[in-house]
């Protein structure tokens, strides 16, 4: 069985920032600090972390837990760590509270130390009173974490612990099962839990143990619910600091599966509320206009719906939990329907809910390869004829079916259909373009026909975006979009997430940002995995380009945590993980990169027989530079860039090419290269690329360009670090974007790698930096690492290429 104190300690991972400054608050300013989050959110590691500091410091360290048994035993949790013994004759008489401040002074003693209380609103207040005595007589810095915010006057520092984001909890889970997580399972596991670390913890191996989770292809994958009842004690452990109150407040809120704070009122107490909130076990998410109830972690609403017996409607806590419930319910309506009246209509709704854009969850395939068999021979509309056609020829891609298989079965399927034959190829260039081949439909055939069904003729307009973006004819794409909505029964105009790269490729960024930021809100209010996916790829594509990549991980979190669309290899999910990966890499996180690219290598193509590279093998490539770029190997960074440039070209995926060579040649500029970006633009539509190739070419000649006006022209298509680099000449290139620094090393680490080369001992490196031996020992870890240097003498390579 799980024990959940141990789940508790589990892995630092994002955790870091917050040991730092808990030691930096206790150890520097002796400070009082209150350390708060849930149960089996990683308190005691934290705590953990900081006793091993301190006494790599030599300071003494007390320890005192709470437990919540002896709440009610006056000095129990002191006399179970040891101090409540007599400690002089002369203090034979005193009392046994006097006795335990006595006992937890001598324990602290007159040299340095730290008095970490585990638990803190488990102590009984005898010894939560000879605790904070003894800390002002002694000014001993104390640390002390709790579930909840102490309510009482306190001078204390209070940290919080967040919850993990979806990578970080990623991680985690993939460390401690020994193998990552497929995202589909990951993004239920981050759903149940949200960023409680332990409770991940103590799922996957429950998860495991019980074969709802099996290893398949090197991946853990979901093979059942994930709920186990098994987690009771975890989850009971969560609420065990309710009051009554609070918990029949929270019980009805699962029970009856109320969603929002109005729906509440005259079955829920405000004041409870409030306590649950409080507790951190009950958050209030604002949306649409409503503020919805989410409880935290999220499973609880299954264990106390479980506990009480009833089965009652979901209750989501978070936006991944509202939209994995919005496409169960889905699933479950649209099989209602197919099962009361069989029909293509209501297959084709059945097909579509099954094939979510969160991934498909376990025995969807089965049903769903059963309902397109069964539709085949179904009389009906003949647009719901097609359009089931359309779905089969994606689901056998999913299955693994080669491309132009699945196109040749699809044109034979809808032979008979008429006008709505045209759909088909309509669909060989949206599913070629979906996973990143060549279309292999004459452009020609594309145009548009006014004498064609409305549904025919959007669906064709839309392969002629897609055509006109692969191509880099950003202005005709643009154009697509008033030809688009000019259609009666054309999806919204605000769905279409391609509309963000059109304004992107013609260099109207802002107005790039803002379609993407606007669409992928849209998406969110309708729980829509796949909109919020392509949105927020588009919008971290353009915060990357323009040298922002925090706000580019922002805009990445919740698509990073949504699950897979159900075609592998999908370009969409493979420009998410490209994205990804490059802003781990110019955070320094060079472990999280090559994570994400053998996720995406494990998604490669067996054979190499030279046919056009998959969008996986391009975005394998492109990772691969960026990792080179940075462990300070920008020449070879440089040339894998050229060479994926090339190849693209091509076969056509002419933008992501320019890209590419662009970027090389940012870094490794020659005449050969400038003549092959010339001649790749000037089949272009992109004033995006077209600024870039001035850039690269006005840093070979600069006395030749008006560095003012191309300022202006690249500060519009979004390259603020090229940019500023023309109106602010400070030796720096404005890269940025899509290469990181040379070598992406924190400050501590720059300063640890040349003592290093230097010639020092981790012992010496420790004494002139004040650091413990340990610390100095990780650090230098992590660079070998980070630069794959493979001893110490290897460094003193890196060291020469840092700049001071």
């Amino acid at each position: 069985m799980i024990d959940p104190r141990a789940a508790d300690s589990a892995p630092l991972a994002g955790r870091d920032r917050v040991l730092t400054l808990v030691r930096e608050l206790l150890f520097s300013s002796d400070a009082d600090v209150d350390l708060v989050g849930p149960r089996l959110s990683g308190r005691s590691t934290v705590v953990d972390a900081v006793a091993s500091s301190a006494a790599d410091a030599r300071r003494t360290v007390v320890r005192v837990n709470g437990v919540r048994s002896l709440r009610e035993s006056p000095l129990a949790a002191l006399h179970a760590a040891g101090l409540g013994v007599l400690t002089s004759p002369e203090r034979r008489t005193a009392s046994a509270l006097q006795q335990a401040i006595d006992a937890l002074t001598t324990a602290i003693g007159s040299g340095t130390a730290a008095l970490l209380v585990d638990d803190a609103d488990l102590l009984d207040d005898a010894s939560t009173g000879a605790i904070d005595a003894v800390r002002r007589a002694t000014r001993t810095p104390l640390l002390r974490t709790r579930a909840r915010r102490d309510e009482g006057p306190s001078t204390a520092y209070v940290v919080e612990l967040v919850p993990l984001d979806y990578e970080e909890l990623r991680s985690v889970v993939a460390e401690r099962l020994g193998g990552p997580v497929d995202a589909g399972a990951m993004s239920r596991v981050y759903a149940l839990c949200g960023g409680n670390v332990g409770l991940a913890l103590a799922l996957a191996e429950l998860a495991v143990l019980e074969g709802r989770l099996a290893r398949a292809s090197g991946a853990w994958s979901a093979t059942g619910e994930l709920w186990s009842r098994a987690l009771r004690g975890a989850l009971e452990a969560q609420i065990s600091g309710l009051s009554p109150a609070e918990r029949g407040a929270l019980e009805r809120i699962a029970v009856t599966g109320v969603g929002d704070v109005a729906s509440t009122r005259g079955l829920v107490d405000p004041a409870a509320l409030d306590g649950l909130a409080a507790a951190g076990v009950l958050r209030i998410v604002p949306h649409c206009g409503r503020r919805l109830l989410a409880l935290d972690p999220p499973v609880l609403a299954d264990h106390l719906r479980d506990r009480a017996q009833v089965d009652a409607p979901t209750t989501d806590a978070a936006f991944v939990q509202l939209v994995h419930a919005a496409a169960d319910a889905r699933r479950a309506e649209a099989s209602r329907a197919w099962h009361a009246a069989p029909s293509p209509g209501s297959a084709l709704v059945l097909a579509r809910a099954l094939m979510a854009d969160t991934g498909m969850t376990p025995g969807s395939a089965a049903e769903l390869d059963r309902v397109l068999a069964a539709s085949a021979v179904l009389p009906g509309d003949p647009l719901d004829a097609a359009e089931l056609a359309v779905l089969r020829a994606r689901r056998s891609l999913a299955a693994g079916a080669e491309l132009a298989a699945a196109l040749a079965a699809l044109r034979t399927e809808v032979a008979g259909l008429g006008a709505f034959a045209r759909l088909a190829d309509a669909a060989a260039v949206l599913l070629a373009v979906e996973i990143g081949a060549e279309p292999a439909v004459p452009e020609e055939l594309l145009r548009d026909d006014s004498d064609l069904p409305p549904p025919v003729r959007s669906r064709l307009m839309e392969a002629s975006r897609a055509v006109a973006l692969r191509c880099g004819r950003f202005e005709d794409a643009v154009r697509h979009l008033d030809e688009l909505a000019a259609l009666p029964g054309a999806a919204p105009a605000s769905e279409a997430a391609a509309h963000a790269y059109a304004l992107l490729g013609v260099g109207r960024h802002a107005e790039a940002v803002a379609w993407a930021e606007r669409g992928a809100a849209s998406a969110r209010d309708r729980l829509d995995a796949g909109a919020v996916r392509a949105h927020s790829v588009a919008l971290g594509l353009c915060h990357l380009l323009a040298d922002r990549p925090a706000d580019a991980a922002d805009a990445l979190a919740t698509a990073s945590a949504l699950g897979t669309p159900a075609v592998p290899g999908a370009a969409v999910q493979v420009a998410l993980h490209v994205l990804s990966a490059v802003i781990a890499v110019r955070r320094g996180d060079t472990t999280l990169a090559e994570r994400v690219r053998d996720e995406l290598a494990a998604g490669l193509p067996t054979a190499s027989d030279g046919s056009p590279p998959s969008a996986v093998g391009a975005g394998v490539r492109w990772i691969d530079a960026q990792l080179a770029a940075g462990r300070g190997r920008p020449d070879e960074a440089a040339e894998l860039l050229r060479r994926l440039a090339s190849t693209l070209a091509t076969h056509g995926e002419l933008p992501t090419a320019a890209l590419a060579l662009l970027t090389s040649l940012e870094h490794a500029l020659d005449d050969a290269g400038l003549a092959e970006a010339r001649a790749l633009l000037a089949r272009q539509q992109s004033e995006l690329h077209d600024a870039h190739l001035a850039f690269v070419q006005a840093r070979a000649e600069p006395d030749v360009a008006d560095l003012g006006a191309l300022a202006e022209r690249l500060a519009s298509s979004g390259r603020a670090g090229p940019a500023a680099a023309l109106r602010h000449p400070t030796g720096d290139d404005g890269g940025g974007g899509f290469f990181s620094t040379p070598i992406a090393l924190t400050d501590r680490e720059r300063e640890i790698t040349r003592l290093v080369a230097a010639g020092l001992s981790n012992p010496e490196i420790a004494s002139r930096l004040v650091l413990s031996v340990r610390t100095v020992e990780s650090h230098v870890s992590r660079v070998m690492r980070k630069t794959s240097a493979a001893n110490r003498g290897e460094l003193v390579a890196v060291a020469l290429r840092l700049t001071p």
